[in-house]
This record gives C-alpha cells, sequence and structure tokens, in this order.
C-alpha cells in the first residue's frame, strides 16, 4: 500500500559515531540501561509491549513497515482498532485502550532515536473522533458509606476460631480502604513499617509510592483516628490484626492455635485495644517495637474448618476486591455495583454529608485535583451544596 504523499514520511537517522569504549563506560552502560528500565512502571512496561507486539502483527498482515511506521500507517491501526468487536458485539478495543496502544508505538519509536507517528495531526484527529462517537459517561463503582462497612463487618464471625483470624484481616483492609482512602494497590503494599503508632492521632501511615505518586515524592502521609466508639475505630481494627500476626510467628502449629484463640477470645469489637483510653490505664494490643518490621501488613491466609494459617506473602490487590465481593455477600448485599474502591469513594461521600470541604477530602484522599473530589459529589451527593435545597420546597 502506498503512503500518502501528503504526509511527511520518517526515516531512520543516520547511525550514531560509535567511540572507543574503555571498561569504564561499559560500566556506565549498565547503569543507564538499569536506570531506564525505571522510567516506566512494570504494568505500564507490560501493556506498551503488548500493544507493540499488536501493532507489528497488524502491519505484517497488511504488508506495511512498523520500524519506522508512517502516520497514514497508525491511522489504518487505529480505525482497524475501532471495528473490532467481542462475542458480544461490543468493542474490544476502548478509546483508553487505543490511547494506550498508540502510547506503546510511541514508546517503541522514541526508544530507538525515531520520530513519533503518533503525534501526527492526522492521527490524533481521528481519535478525537471516534472518543466523540463513543460519548459515554464511565461506569463508576458505587460508593460504600459508614453504615454500610458497619453492617459488612457485623456479618463476620469475629469470635470464633477459625474464622476470627481472616475476619480480623479484612476488617483491617475494609477500614484501611475507608478511613484512610486507600487504593486497594495501595492497602495491599504496605508493610508493617509503613505504620508508626500516634498518640493523639490513632495510626500515621506511610503511603509511599503509589499509582498517582509513583516517584514517590508527594505528601504520603495517611490518618486512621481514633473512633468515637471500638466498632468506629481503624486503630483497633489494626492493633487486632496485628496482634493476631505477631502469633503467627512459630513452627509450632499447637502454640500457635491456643495463642490465637486467647487472642480472639479475649477482646471483642465492642472493647477499645487501641490503647485511646490510655489516659485511664489502657493500653493498646500492639507497640512501636511490634511495627519496626518490612514484613507485608496484610497477609494471605489458609484456613479450613479446624485451621487458620497467616502466611508470610502479602495479599493482592485483586485478592481485596474478591475479599469485598464475599463479605458483602455474606452480609445479604449485592456487591454487582461495587468494588474496593467503593470504600475510597464512600470516604468521599461521607465526609461530604458530615460537611468537610473539598480541601479536606483532598488531603485525606491525596487527591491533586479538586475536580476529582467534585466527580465524586455529583454522582453520589448531588443535593450537597445544591441551591435546590434552598428552594422553600
Amino acid at each position: 500500500m502506498n503512503s500518502t504523499p501528503s504526509l511527511a514520511a520518517l526515516h531512520a537517522p543516520d547511525a550514531a559515531p560509535v567511540p572507543e569504549i574503555d571498561a569504564e563506560l561499559h560500566e556506565l552502560e549498565e547503569v543507564s540501561r538499569n536506570l531506564q528500565t525505571h522510567t516506566l512502571s512494570a504494568n505500564t512496561r507490560a501493556a506498551y509491549a503488548k500493544a507493540w507486539r499488536s501493532f507489528e502483527g497488524f502491519c505484517h498482515g497488511h504488508g506495511l513497515d512498523p520500524v519506522p511506521a508512517h502516520p497514514e500507517t497508525v491511522r489504518w491501526y487505529v480505525a482497524w482498532m475501532s471495528v473490532q468487536h467481542d462475542v458480544h458485539g461490543l468493542p474490544r478495543f476502548s478509546v483508553a485502550t487505543i490511547r494506550q496502544h498508540l502510547a506503546g508505538v510511541a514508546d517503541h519509536h522514541l526508544q530507538q532515536g525515531l520520530l513519533d507517528p503518533t503525534g501526527h495531526h492526522g492521527v490524533s484527529s481521528l481519535v478525537r473522533g471516534l472518543a466523540k462517537l463513543r460519548a459515554t459517561r464511565p461506569a463508576r463503582k458505587r460508593p460504600l458509606l459508614l453504615d454500610d462497612l458497619l453492617r459488612i463487618i457485623a456479618a463476620m464471625e469475629h469470635d470464633a476460631y477459625p474464622a476470627g483470624v481472616t475476619a480480623a484481616r479484612d476488617t483491617a483492609a475494609l477500614w484501611l480502604g475507608f478511613a484512610g482512602a486507600l487504593r486497594r494497590s495501595e492497602a495491599a503494599a504496605l508493610t508493617l513499617e509503613s505504620l508508626q503508632l500516634h498518640p493523639v492521632d490513632g495510626i500515621h501511615i506511610h503511603v509511599g509510592r503509589s499509582k498517582a505518586g509513583q516517584d514517590n515524592t508527594g505528601a504520603d502521609v495517611v490518618v486512621l483516628p481514633f473512633g468515637a466508639t471500638p466498632r468506629t475505630c481503624a486503630p483497633c481494627a489494626i492493633h487486632r490484626w496485628v496482634a493476631l500476626l505477631l502469633e503467627s510467628i512459630t513452627d509450632n502449629v499447637r502454640l500457635y492455635r491456643q495463642a490465637v484463640m486467647s487472642r480472639l477470645f479475649a477482646y471483642q469489637l465492642d472493647t477499645h485495644v487501641c490503647g485511646v483510653d490510655s489516659a485511664g490505664g489502657g493500653a493498646g494490643l500492639i507497640s512501636s517495637s511490634d511495627l519496626a518490621s518490612p514484613a507485608p501488613l496484610l497477609r494471605a491466609t489458609y484456613r479450613n474448618r479446624k485451621n487458620a494459617r497467616i502466611h508470610a506473602a502479602g495479599i493482592t490487590g485483586d485478592a481485596l476486591g474478591a475479599m469485598l465481593d464475599t463479605r458483602m455477600t455474606e452480609a445479604g448485599m449485592d456487591p454487582g455495583e461495587y468494588g474496593f474502591h467503593s470504600l475510597r469513594s464512600g470516604h468521599v461521600t461521607q465526609a461530604r454529608r458530615n460537611g468537610a470541604s473539598t480541601d479536606e477530602i483532598m488531603r485525606a484522599g491525596r487527591w491533586q485535583r479538586a475536580e476529582t473530589v467534585t466527580v465524586y459529589d455529583r454522582e453520589f451527593n448531588p443535593a450537597a451544596r445544591n441551591s435546590v435545597t434552598r428552594l422553600g420546597l
């Protein structure tokens, strides 16, 4: 197929001169290549590699050159993706996926010192047209509010062994998502040393590198405040889980079971165990020294009818999502429109209904743009700051 004459063709630049490279430069080259691998996250690199394989396959199937690719070739590729459908007749490639594929094509060219064929006006205008044609409202997970969360937690078997072990873990995870407004990937990545006990605030959590802050330079401290009651106290949930976690550091199954069962039966959800009442002589189940470890906070568990073992490996973000589905079902709730992100959006909605300002919510959830908070507000709390409530109806 011939290229369109009106579009400037792309040519590979002349080969760069090859200097005499000594041993030190060889080492520096290895360092530079290692640094290059950290410019993108592992997930992004995998997505770009998949996108490039798809583009390369399209080009080979139509007798086109993938490198250097002509903008017209890329336009045909976008058009091809736009007409692909799955077995249900739905578009196989969303607009977001198409943009990701183009980013992969662009990255492959730029890494080789070639011009980016996806930046041509003919390509970008085609994508804009497709976005307008398919314009639909994004499907957002519905928020879980405080009453919903308490209902889910109340349906768990906290006072039984071995069910109480996973109940303690899942309760801690749910409070991290709701009170801490953490994404599931952030919650899954936490370690014990990410937590810091605070006598006034409750617990400080250093989130570190996250989806929205991969360079790990922004403010990353999240606060889990003491609750007015033990059942609404996120620090209590963390204390309960970490206390059980510490008991798992033994190879003696009999001693482990006895210690864990003693922990489970020693206190219930109606008792503060976080030390919030330390002025009256109370003390938390754990101390700062118990958190001096890089081990994962939320661990995978193995449970049968008689025993529950806590693994050394951390739980995954996908497992947290599956956990919420299971717990909602057990509580008699339909999890269809919900996900772990419902806890984060629930933080926004509940806080706004209780009078929190946009700045306060942005600080808690580490959002950079007020518009993001406003989206949650409009979708799930439309009566807030709405003149309709001032019509005197």
